[in-house]
């Protein structure tokens, strides 16, 4: 069964404290030690001194690269299975151009099972549920300077949004959480499924 820990507000650094605390007490609880850890992460058998020390600082908080590629291969490893969001309202406003999502976009994003995938999933699917365009998710997540003279193009502020809104950009990145923000984010709920079993069995 998924467990849960504690949620963490939509702020980096808040969210890297709360995983890397949680992180620790999850692979203390495996008993895990970051041998055996960077064995899983880097799927080697002998695993070298940098990769080892490499996981070390990141969860010690020394190193930011938890919301990276290896911190999040770390975090599957340690069974994290997703980070879901808690909405609060938002009012989207009136738009002359209808929030969608293609079905070949919900399909890919649907069936990615990845840290990131899902909340790609979740955010393109909170956008098209509150009725928010890609432009205005832009404007509102300030990915553009809206006092520029002449002001940026819908076709840009769209493009921009949709790169967070696919998966081709991180929103576990500064501006990404700027988005998830705007599309009324109060917290994200990391969700722990049980270790996945190595090649030899062992969990």
């Amino acid at each position: 069964m998924p467990t849960t820990t504690p949620a963490a507000p939509p702020d980096r650094d808040q969210l890297i404290t709360t995983l890397t605390a949680a992180a620790r007490e999850r692979a203390a609880t495996l008993g895990l030690d970051r041998v055996e850890l960077a064995r899983r992460v880097h799927d080697t058998r002998e695993p070298s001194n940098h990769q080892i020390s490499d996981l070390d600082r990141i969860l010690n908080g020394r190193r930011l690269g938890l919301l990276a590629a290896t911190g999040l291969k770390l975090l599957d490893v340690l069974g994290l299975q997703e980070l879901r969001p808690v909405w609060a309202p938002v009012d989207a406003g009136p738009s002359r151009r209808a929030a969608n999502l293609s079905a070949a976009t919900d399909l890919r994003l649907g069936t990615d099972t990845s840290i990131r995938g899902r909340l790609t999933y979740a955010a393109a699917r909170r956008a098209v549920e509150i009725g928010m365009t890609r432009e205005e998710l832009a404007r509102r997540a300030g990915l553009v300077d809206l006092n520029r003279d002449p002001p940026p193009p819908d076709h840009t502020l769209r493009a921009i949004a949709t790169r967070y809104m696919t998966g081709r950009t991180s929103l576990l990145t500064s501006n990404g959480l700027d988005v998830l923000r705007a599309l009324g984010l109060v917290e994200l709920q990391p969700v722990w499924r049980a270790p996945r079993k190595t090649r030899s069995g062992k969990a």
